[in-house]
């Protein structure tokens, strides 16, 4: 490629294209030696992380909220004869900070599943409008629009119930492209020895959250008041929606810190409509069709049927089970969802590097770490009573929660793996999923568990467990670590055959000492 000039090529799948940067364009650049891809990755996990905090912070805030010994009437409510429904916990003339709420088991389960509702109506549409505009757009204005109704949910939970559930349907619009928008990110932002490393941390965005959502509300709920829960993820999400906006772009090579040298790492070895450079019409038949896929997205349901459980009903249990504050029940939570967060990171760094074993395997034992080890442990906590020891206790509801930080590893890479560049497509579907696993817990745990006991959560536990075996066992079998027929489109050329000319004979391969990795 001259220094000096832009390299183009033709090829049958697409008209003349544009694959490099002329001199002048990269003598204005600044490289943040070679590395922009990695703080777009970290700006990308954060962004993602507190949209889904902005809806996850009132799971954290509801013990608080329903906490009706903390409310100004409670030693009222004890002298008289009154039912619980008899007395105006959400009185207008106390402050919000103040105000609680008796919500019953339907009201529970809705305000815990009409975000992911609104999650769900939206995947589609959602999906389109970024095919059309680019993520970039389309996440910026979920950004500002997330914001917005995080800001005002204290207001409205206190004025009205019916509103409220509309408000979080609304929230739930601006999860509908997370998984979207992660697949987008890998696809153009990875290099090819990277996107292990890449899916780990970018699909660590649900634990991200829940690490700080669950410890900062309950301290926050407790200390200051549960609006402020609210107030605080809304400033938050406001900072990373403008550095959102301020430093992604859609496409790598357009952005003003990418220089040649790491433009160069990002897109040798892709196909040129994996960097966007001409498209094809996504080939959905033969993905919904495909049974990996199908194995993969089995995976998802008992991979988020269980998610469900650590970022909402983990501090319900620790509280009303074990029988730890709000503060300790949200500073607890941190514990599984720590550990799994470094096993997550471990586990797409080691996948990358690790050699001696195919990749198939890795994917198969990654993948059964997670869900038939979460499995186990969540069948041995149905069968052990708590209360000898608190801390034994916290231990063993963490370890099954942690170990679904091996599905990076497992059917996450494998989704990416065979689906090349129609990954952002099979992510969509993977949204879908995983709100409709996340709004079937909200339904199924509360349904099942109406007084917190822990009879009433052993058999929770043996559901997670089995549902856990079986979606693992389904993967296992179909998992495959090739990228699918109809994801290698004919015509499509690598940067390197671009380049050098994708009919000449073969010479003898050589390492690319900048990159690592073989060309010709």
């Amino acid at each position: 490629m001259s220094a000096s000039s832009e390299t183009t090529v033709t090829s049958n799948s697409s008209s003349e294209v544009t694959i490099g940067m002329n001199h002048d364009e990269e003598e204005r650049r600044y490289g943040c030696l070679g590395g922009n891809r990695y703080i777009v990755l970290v700006i990308a996990l954060l962004f993602l992380s507190f949209m889904l905090s902005s809806i996850i912070c009132y799971n954290a805030s509801y013990v608080s909220m329903v906490n009706l010994h903390s409310s100004p009437y409670w030693e009222e409510f004890i002298s008289s004869n009154k039912s619980i429904d008899e007395v105006n916990w959400n009185d207008p003339n106390l402050p919000l900070s103040e105000r609680r709420f008796a919500f019953d088991t339907a009201q529970k389960s809705l305000g815990f599943a009409a975000g992911f509702l609104g999650a769900i109506a939206a995947v589609v549409p959602m999906s389109r409008l970024t095919a059309r505009f680019g993520v970039h757009k389309v996440m910026t204005i979920s950004g500002v629009f997330g914001t917005v109704l995080v800001i005002i949910t204290p207001i409205v939970v206190s004025w009205s119930f019916p509103v409220f559930v509309i408000l979080r349907a609304l929230q739930g619009i601006t999860l509908a492209n997370l998984f979207t928008t992660a697949g987008v990110v890998v696809n153009e932002w990875a290099a090819v020895n990277e996107k292990g490393l890449f899916i780990s941390v970018l699909s660590a965005h649900v634990e991200v959250g829940a690490v700080f959502t669950m410890p900062v509300s309950g301290a926050l709920a407790t200390s200051a008041g549960w609006p402020w829960v609210f107030y605080l993820h809304g400033a938050i999400l406001a900072a990373l929606t403008i550095l959102w906006a301020v430093y992604y772009r859609d496409r790598a090579v357009k952005h003003p810190f990418v220089q040649r040298k790491e433009w160069r790492k990002i897109s040798f070895g892709k196909k040129l409509n994996q960097t966007g450079k001409g498209s094809n019409e996504t080939p959905i038949r033969k993905i919904v069709s495909s049974i990996v896929i199908w194995g993969v997205w089995i995976a998802v349901i008992g991979n988020f049927l269980v998610s469900q459980f650590s970022i909402s009903y983990a501090p319900i249990y620790l509280r009303g089970v074990i029988g730890c504050s709000p503060t300790e029940a949200g500073l607890l939570t941190l514990i599984p969802m720590a550990c799994l967060l470094v096993i997550k990171f471990s586990t797409g760094f080691f996948s990358d590097r690790i050699k001696s074993i195919s990749d198939l395997t890795k994917m198969k034992m990654f993948n059964s770490c997670a869900l038939l080890g979460s499995s186990i442990f969540f069948i041995v906590l149905a069968c052990s009573s708590p209360g000898g020891s608190k801390v034994l206790d916290v231990i063993l509801l963490s370890i099954p929660m942690a170990l679904l930080g091996f599905s990076s590893g497992g059917y996450s890479k494998c989704a990416v793996m065979v689906s090349g560049q129609y990954s952002p497509f099979v992510m969509s579907i993977v949204q879908i999923i995983a709100c409709s696993s996340l709004m079937a817990g909200s339904f199924l745990v509360p349904a099942l568990t109406p007084t917190d006991s822990f009879s009433e959560w052993q058999r929770v536990f043996m559901v997670y467990g089995a549902v856990l075996a079986i979606t693992n066992t389904i993967f296992i079998v179909f998992a495959r670590a090739e990228p699918a027929k109809w994801s290698q489109q004919k015509g499509d050329l690598t940067l390197a055959e671009a380049v050098m000319g994708s009919e000449q004979k073969p010479v003898q391969a050589v390492t690319d000492p900048e990159m690592g990795v073989q060309r010709i």
